[in-house]
C-alpha cells in the first residue's frame, strides 16, 4: 500500500510540474506575442517622414538631419548605383540617439548623377531593427541663376526691385545684410521681389541672390547697390498726465492697472509697438504674387503732412526722458472724420484693431507691396475684399496712439514700413520699379 501511495504521490508531483511547465510555456508564448506586437505597433525603429523626404534627393554635398521614432543603437547607410555599392555612413551610439546628422558628399564618394538606390539600416536592439531602400536622385550640378535687372540706387528706409531668372526649379532668397526676403515666380522662368532697406542699413550693406535646387545645391550672387543714408528729425516729447489719462489708460484698459504713468506709456510704445510690427511682419509674408497696382499711390484729399517718415520720437517725462520711438509712416491731417480712399487697387488682408494703430486697415498690392491705414473711426471695408484705386476704406480718427484726428499711412515692402513718399511719386516709381518690372 505505501508503494503504491508513493507512486500516485510522484504521478502527481510530475503533473504538477508539466502544469507548471505548461503555465511558464504559455506565460513565454504570451510574453512572445506582446514583444511582437510591440515591435509592429512602433518598438523598431522608423524613419520620419520629413526624414524620407531629406533623404530623396542629394546634392554635390549636403549635411542631412535623420530623426526615428524610436532611440537607435546603430545606423548604416549605403548608396547602390551602376552596379557599385558605396558606404556612406555607419555608426552606434551610446546612449541611443532619436535625431543625428549624416554628412554626404557625393562628389567626393564618387556617385553620379541620376537615380540610385538609398539603403539605411537602423538598429534599436534584439529583434528591433528595420531596413529602408529609398529611391534617390542624385543632383550635383548648382543651379544657374541671372539677374536681369534691379534697383541699383537705394535710400535707407527705401524700396528696390530685382528680377532674376533661372531655367530650373529653384529656391530663391534675396539677402539684404542679415534679412531674407523670398521671390515671387513670373512668367516661368523669372522671378521678382521688392525689398526694403532699414533704416539702419548703410552703404557697406551686402545683397546677393541666394538659389537652392530640391537637391540642396546652393549658388549665390552678389549685387551691387547705392544705399543713400537717410537724414532723421528729432521731436522732443514732454508726456503730460492729461494726455497718459485720457489716452494711455484707456488704451490698455484692464493691462494698465497698477501700472505707474512711465510704465503704461512704455508699455503701449514699446511693448505694443514691437507686437503690432510683429503682426506686420506676418501679413507681409502673404502677399500675392502679382502686381495689383498701378502707377502712384494717392495721398489723403486736401490733406497736410504733420509728421514725417523716419522722425525719431524722444519721450520725457518730469524732465527725465522715459522712452523713444521713430515713426514708421506718413501722418495726414484733413477733417474731423474725413473718407479715406484705397491709395491704390488691391486686397484687404486687415480689417480690424491693431494695438497704436487703433483701427486699421491693410490692402495688398501684390509683390510684397502693402499699404496701412491707422487711427481710423470707421472701418468700411471687409478681409479679402478687392478695392478699387479711390474706393473708401473709411473714415479718419482717434483710435490707437493718436494725439488728434489723422490718419497713419503707411507702405510696408516684405512686411517692413518704408517711406511712403517714393510710391507717391509717380517718376520714382517709373524710374526704378517699373523698368524693373517690365524686364526680360
Amino acid at each position: 500500500m505505501k508503494y503504491r501511495y508513493r507512486l500516485e504521490e510522484r504521478r502527481e508531483r510530475r503533473i504538477g510540474f508539466i502544469r507548471l511547465i505548461r503555465r511558464l510555456a504559455l506565460l513565454a508564448l504570451f510574453g512572445i506575442i506582446v514583444y511582437l506586437i510591440y515591435l509592429y505597433a512602433g518598438g523598431r525603429p522608423q524613419l520620419t517622414q520629413k526624414s524620407l523626404k531629406e533623404l530623396s534627393y542629394l546634392p554635390a554635398s549636403r549635411r542631412v538631419n535623420i530623426e526615428t521614432t524610436v532611440p537607435v543603437e546603430a545606423v548604416t547607410l549605403y548608396i547602390e548605383g551602376e552596379g557599385k555599392k558605396v558606404e556612406v555612413y555607419s555608426k552606434k551610439f551610446a546612449p541611443p540617439v532619436r535625431s543625428f546628422s549624416i554628412d554626404i558628399n557625393a562628389r567626393s564618394l564618387g556617385l553620379k548623377e541620376g537615380e540610385a538606390k538609398l539603403r539605411i539600416g537602423l538598429s534599436s536592439g534584439f529583434l528591433r531593427s528595420k531596413e529602408y531602400s529609398i529611391p534617390v536622385i542624385i543632383d550635383l550640378t548648382p543651379p544657374k541663376i541671372e539677374v536681369v535687372s534691379y534697383t541699383q540706387n537705394l535710400q535707407q528706409g527705401g524700396t528696390g526691385a530685382i528680377k532674376v531668372r533661372s531655367e530650373k526649379d529653384v529656391e530663391l532668397e534675396l539677402h539684404v545684410g542679415e534679412k531674407s526676403y523670398a521671390f515671387y515666380p513670373v512668367d516661368g522662368i523669372y522671378y521678382l521681389t521688392l525689398f526694403p532697406v532699414s533704416l539702419e542699413q548703410g552703404p557697406e550693406t551686402a545683397l546677393y541672390v541666394e538659389a537652392k535646387d530640391k537637391a540642396g545645391n546652393k549658388i549665390s550672387q552678389s549685387i551691387r547697390v547705392n544705399i543713400k543714408p537717410f537724414k532723421s528729425k528729432v521731436d522732443k516729447i514732454e508726456l503730460k498726465d492729461d494726455f497718459l489719462n485720457s489716452v494711455i489708460y484707456p488704451l490698455l484698459g484692464e493691462e494698465g492697472k497698477g501700472l505707474d504713468p512711465v510704465e503704461a506709456f512704455k508699455r503701449v510704445n514699446e511693448i505694443w509697438r514691437a507686437r503690432d510690427a510683429s503682426v506686420l511682419l506676418e501679413l507681409g509674408r502673404k502677399s500675392e504674387p502679382r502686381m495689383l497696382w498701378d502707377r502712384a499711390f494717392l495721398q489723403l484729399p486736401n490733406s497736410k503732412v504733420i509728421s514725417t517718415y523716419g522722425d525719431v520720437r524722444l519721450y520725457f517725462y518730469g524732465g527725465q526722458q522715459v522712452s523713444e520711438s521713430r515713426h514708421m509712416g506718413y501722418d495726414f491731417a484733413s477733417l474731423s472724420r474725413a473718407p479715406i480712399p484705397a491709395s491704390n487697387s488691391g486686397v484687404v488682408v486687415f480689417a480690424r484693431p491693431l494695438g497704436i494703430y487703433g483701427n486699421a486697415v491693410v490692402i495688398d498690392h501684390g509683390f510684397g507691396l502693402m499699404s496701412l491705414y491707422g487711427h481710423l473711426s470707421e472701418i468700411h471695408v471687409r478681409e479679402g475684399q478687392f478695392v478699387k484705386k479711390g474706393e473708401i476704406v473709411g473714415l479718419t480718427g482717434t483710435t490707437g496712439l493718436a494725439l488728434g484726428d489723422h490718419l497713419h499711412f503707411g507702405m510696408l515692402v516684405q512686411g517692413h514700413e518704408v517711406n511712403p513718399v517714393e510710391w507717391l511719386d509717380s517718376r520714382w516709381i517709373d524710374r526704378r520699379i517699373i523698368p524693373v518690372i517690365q524686364a526680360k
